[in-house]
């Protein structure tokens, strides 16, 4: 992956396989999880794997760039904050996980459908919290 894109778990079988390593789609799956990979977006349009590194600053310039590529609009509703993504491009299950990563101490849960992204606090004044963050990062 550090080599380069990696759009699906079919892709990087094949790859894997192509190498020697013989593994299967389940077993993929669990490692993609357990080894802290998640899918980011180019700003394209396209995904691809990436490894979440250890330095919590590097993670976060991802998000960052994840807000500021794929974001349209954010509204906070009393401890929850509403954000809209491009339809069908799963951006909002993206930016989800790499909330859920991040681990942000203002968000305590995320939900995300197709395009859009519900992003859950404890209070109120967490959750403008948490929309002056996307909102400084917007394009």
């Amino acid at each position: 992956m550090s080599e380069r894109k990696i759009e699906t778990q079919d892709e990087l079988l094949k790859l894997l396989n192509d190498a020697g390593i013989e593994t299967t789609q389940a077993t993929i799956s669990r490692d993609i999880h357990m080894l802290n990979i998640v899918k980011a977006s180019d700003g394209t349009g396209h995904t691809y794997y990436v490894q979440l590194q250890k330095d919590p600053a590097h993670n976060y310039d991802r998000l960052y760039l994840g807000i500021h590529n794929n974001v349209q609009t954010v509204e906070t509703v009393q401890f929850l904050n509403v954000v809209k993504t491009e339809p069908n491009s799963s951006y909002a299950t993206i930016l989800a996980g790499m909330f859920d990563e991040l681990d942000v101490p203002e968000v305590i849960g995320t939900l995300a459908g197709n395009d859009t992204l519900i992003l859950i606090s404890k209070t109120p004044e967490d959750a403008q919290a948490v929309n002056k963050l996307i909102t400084d990062h917007l394009a």
